[in-house]
């Protein structure tokens, strides 16, 4: 455990899983990308050619929120870096947690473009704070990219037998299939229990937030304790 618990395998590939959940999700239920914002754009267009204003509006809306949320979450790496302040994204875990557990209560269910805002926010600002695994690049929020690094690595690998293609092949390998795999929950738990799906996600927000808390607090505690020896 270090000051970089964000980058540990396990949390990037569950915030990868919830990544394909949220997107199916907000696409199934509000016809828009919680985070796919070039799918929003070129719905947004031929939306606007059929003049749907309305369903225009809510994407252009998500892509301004999830660009306010791009800046934001640069502005909090800078700020607590500055503070020394290592383990803030555990706050963002906590609040994504609310945010989701929020969508889902019933008086917010007639809003949907508030709901495709939230969703967009708070997506760019995880897409930004967690965007490494042991070092290596990778997005949890959409698999074009990492789509991307399976198929070159693979070739490098295949082309020169190098064990760090290969390592690369593997990461890769691993995110795309916990998208998709999160995608395939998320389709099947929504046409199980509706909207209440939503608390799925909710609830592996909230898993992932108190187990890394558990994690650096253990981690502290024994670093502590060897600096008193």
């Amino acid at each position: 455990m270090t000051t970089s618990f964000h980058e540990n395998r396990s949390v990037g590939l569950l915030l990868t899983f919830i990544g394909g959940m949220m997107d199916s999700y907000t696409y199934i239920r509000y016809s828009a990308f919680a985070s796919a914002q070039t799918g929003n754009i070129i719905l947004a267009i031929i939306q606007a050619y059929d003049r749907q204003w309305s369903m225009v509006g809510k994407k252009l809306l998500s892509t301004l929120f999830f660009f306010i949320g791009i800046l934001l979450a640069k502005f909090m790496i800078d700020y607590f870096k500055k503070k020394e302040m290592h383990f803030w994204r555990l706050f963002l875990l906590y609040f994504e947690a609310v945010v989701f557990f929020i969508i889902s209560l019933d008086f917010i269910q007639p809003h949907p473009a508030i709901i495709t805002i939230m969703i967009a926010f708070t997506a760019a600002i995880q897409w930004v704070a967690f965007d490494k695994i042991n070092g290596l690049a990778y997005t949890n929020l959409f698999t074009t990219g990492n789509l991307k690094g399976v198929a070159t690595n693979l070739y490098d690998y295949l082309a020169t037998k190098n064990s760090e293609a290969k390592s690369r092949f593997v990461h890769f390998l691993l995110v795309v299939l916990a998208f998709i795999a999160g995608a395939i929950v998320s389709v099947f738990s929504y046409r199980m229990i509706g909207t209440d799906a939503v608390l799925i996600i909710a609830g592996l927000f909230l898993y992932l937030a108190v187990s890394e808390s558990f994690l650096v607090w253990r981690f502290q505690r024994n670093t502590n304790a060897f600096q008193k020896k």
